[in-house]
């Protein structure tokens, strides 16, 4: 019997993410599809900002199942929905002193009594070379670790590089994730998905802590800001990109500022299609629009993410304040779409 000369060969995954997502500049660079991935097929390629493949493919499928720009799962994230579920919706503070903290130093608060408590084993963060101020992913075993990675980091976010490096360490059971909207889309897709290996990574996420997130920028932005400003990037202590500036913190507490429009040229173009403000899909949700300087405006979204908030509260780790203003939240974000060409 012949063939039917008509039928399409099968594309692999691989293939259907490179014509749907990589080729289009829409890729998030969340390094999702990489983390999951069994067959170790695809590494990220840091000038162009996505990935590429350089070993053979496992048709498993999995990177497919959690890449947040594929098609169908793009078009599951659009909304013009800018805060998102919620349980609770805090402006709150770090109890606890916390070196380089921002924004009032809620998240490593959260991880700290986390971790102190055992409630995971690590926290996968965003850490930072100090000396050219480059962001890289970071496992933090203990509370003392966090001071390393506390701080904004714009210029990456790929935070998941480390769940692929717990994910066949069978001494840890469950780690807590901090990432930008993308990554925590993700770990959406990940708790979601059926595919065998999606699973396994998802069973090791207990806690997902989202970031408020307007854009990323690409990794010469440090560097541009630098010769600007006319510093080393080893005196930069602290960059905060809000109400339209990049304030920038040196060491001996001088303080610098950058219209944020002057450095358009360094956005990551797969920024420029994100529907997500707020981190919809995490169990927390932390940012500084909508409390007041020196607070954090914390969405508690989950039961999960609501038994973590109440034992930091318990633990006096975190402190709340009255007063969220959530019409902030909601002009930022729709900036945001609208900047994006999707409202």
């Amino acid at each position: 019997m012949h063939s039917n000369a008509s039928s399409k060969p099968s594309v692999l995954p691989y293939k259907e993410l490179e014509e749907s997502v990589w080729k289009k500049d829409i890729c998030a660079g969340c390094r999702a599809c990489i983390t999951v991935c069994p067959g170790n097929t695809l590494a990220f390629d840091g000038k162009e900002h996505k990935p590429y493949q350089f070993t053979p493919c496992v048709d498993c499928k999995a990177c497919l199942e959690v890449c947040p720009r594929t098609p169908a799962n793009y078009a599951a994230f659009r909304s013009t929905e800018i805060i998102g579920p919620y349980l609770d919706i805090k402006s709150a503070r770090a109890g606890v002193e916390v070196e380089r903290a921002q924004n009032g130093g809620v998240v490593t608060a959260l991880l700290t009594a986390a971790l102190e408590e055992g409630l995971v084993d690590c926290a996968l963060v965003m850490g930072s070379d100090r000396w050219i101020q480059k962001a890289h992913p970071m496992i933090a075993y203990y509370p003392e670790d966090l001071s390393k990675a506390a701080g904004s980091k714009y210029d990456s976010n790929g935070v998941l590089e480390a769940l692929k490096t717990v994910a066949s360490d069978d001494s840890i059971r469950s780690v807590a994730v901090v990432g930008t909207p993308c990554a925590i889309q993700s770990i959406g897709l990940l708790r979601a998905s059926t595919n065998e290996y999606a699973m396994k990574l998802a069973k090791k996420v207990r806690f997902a802590i989202g970031l408020f997130c307007f854009e990323v920028f690409d990794d010469a932005m440090v560097e541009e800001v630098s010769k600007r400003l006319g510093v080393p990037t080893w005196r930069i202590t602290k960059m905060n990109a809000g109400e339209g500036k990049m304030t920038v913190t040196l060491r001996g507490g001088e303080v610098k500022q950058l219209p944020l429009s002057s450095l358009g040229d360094y956005v990551r173009k797969g920024c420029k299609v994100c529907p997500d403000f707020t981190s919809k899909s995490a169990d927390i949700s932390v940012g500084s629009v909508g409390s007041k300087p020196g607070l954090s405006t914390v969405i508690v979204r989950s039961a999960v993410g609501l038994g973590l908030f109440e034992i930091a509260l318990d633990m006096q780790f975190i402190e709340t304040v009255p007063g969220v203003d959530s019409v902030a939240i909601e002009k930022v974000g729709k900036l945001k779409l609208k900047r994006n060409g999707l409202q």
